[in-house]
């Protein structure tokens, strides 16, 4: 028994080129696979930095169409329970604050789930 042992420990480049070359698929594959994969990092790294480009783009053109929206543009708001004042015209004249009873001018921006 330890004969074969030390001629297969004498002889382990054998096994190895036995793997490499596809007698044993599956471990062929897994090493090709990780070559693979170790060789495409670069191109992986490009494609996604190239996607969320992409989105950085379709999300600024879709602010500047909603820009041009009738609403203002919801933002920041300090004041959180806000009520709008309407005049007679149907337009808003300022915002008042139902928390601090602060009032604030029409041209506030609300966040949207305050209108």
């Amino acid at each position: 028994m330890i004969t074969v042992l030390n001629w297969l420990l004498a002889h382990w480049y054998v096994f190895f080129w036995l793997f490499a070359f596809g007698v044993f698929e599956g471990v062929r594959d897994f090493i090709f696979g990780v070559a693979r994969t170790i060789g495409s990092i670069g191109d992986r790294r490009h494609k996604r930095r190239m996607k969320e480009l992409r989105a950085q783009e379709r999300i600024a053109r879709a602010g500047r169409e909603a820009g041009t929206a009738v609403l203002p543009k919801p933002g920041p708001c300090v004041h959180r329970n806000v009520v709008p004042v309407v005049s007679k015209a149907e337009e808003v004249v300022a915002w008042l604050c139902r928390s601090c009873e602060a009032r604030l001018p029409a041209e506030w921006a609300v966040r949207e789930e305050d209108l």
